[in-house]
């Protein structure tokens, strides 16, 4: 019951490989310890349930729902102050087994639907980043279309009956590089026996062969140096 925190989890993992997209209206930024940002969901709708409503995943089989779930993501040039780009990715399809103290699962992410939101170091760049990112030299979607996470492991906190919180390890494929995962996620059971699982974490992009603007490969790019580390945060729903 407690793994299917990890499928969730999966979700997020999957979108957390892109870094420049925008800003969806029900998330907010917040900095994270790595001083990226985060898009923390401050969406009422986001915990319809009060904590005494949640419960523990049970056994079945659950379809992520497409248009309930959401990922933010976003990325920095580290030397020029507050310099941000985030945006959105979609999930075209996903679905959870939970069985009595395990789960399995998968995702795929529609590379094609990236989204970069309002660029305030540049305005009225958004459609031109777009572009730029769905492009060879980024995430090259004509090539690799989609990203998918499949889960390998799910690990339950000693206090997961109250708190809900699991530790999910995963196999992160894109573009055509595949390595693993690991991050902490809050995965419960709502009274109308939707599932809800809310995850943040950060990959190090250049693992997947995202090299452009990085300092770890290229000398002399000035303020123009891109941070190699993306936050994620991601809703994501099943039924």
């Amino acid at each position: 019951m407690k793994t299917i925190l990890a499928i969730i989890g999966v979700l997020a993992i999957l979108v957390g490989g892109f870094i420049y997209f925008g800003n969806n209206e029900s998330v907010t930024p917040a900095e994270n310890e790595d001083g990226l940002t985060e898009m923390v969901n401050d969406n009422e709708d986001n915990d319809q349930m009060g904590e005494g409503e949640r419960q523990v995943v049970m056994p079945g089989e659950y379809q992520v729902n497409t248009d309930s779930s959401l990922v933010n993501w976003s990325g920095k040039k580290p030397l020029i102050d507050g310099y941000v780009n985030s945006g959105t990715l979609e999930i075209s399809e996903g679905s959870i087994l939970v069985g009595d103290g395990e789960a399995s699962g998968s995702f795929v992410i529609d590379m094609n639907t990236l989204k970069v939101g309002l660029t305030a170091k540049k305005p009225n760049q958004e459609t031109a980043l777009e572009g730029h990112l769905k492009g060879e030299g980024w995430f090259n979607v004509e090539t690799y279309p989609t990203a998918s996470f499949v889960i390998t492991s799910v690990e339950a906190h000693a206090d997961s009956d109250t708190t809900f919180e699991y530790d999910i390890v995963g196999d992160l494929t894109m573009k055509g590089e595949t390595h693993e995962v690991t991050f902490p996620a809050t995965i419960y059971q709502t009274a109308d026996k939707t599932v809800v699982a809310v995850a943040s974490t950060t990959i190090d992009r250049t693992k997947w062969g995202i090299t452009a603007g990085s300092g770890s490969f290229f000398d002399n790019l000035a303020d123009n140096v891109i941070d190699d580390m993306i936050a994620l945060s991601f809703k994501l729903v099943a039924n």
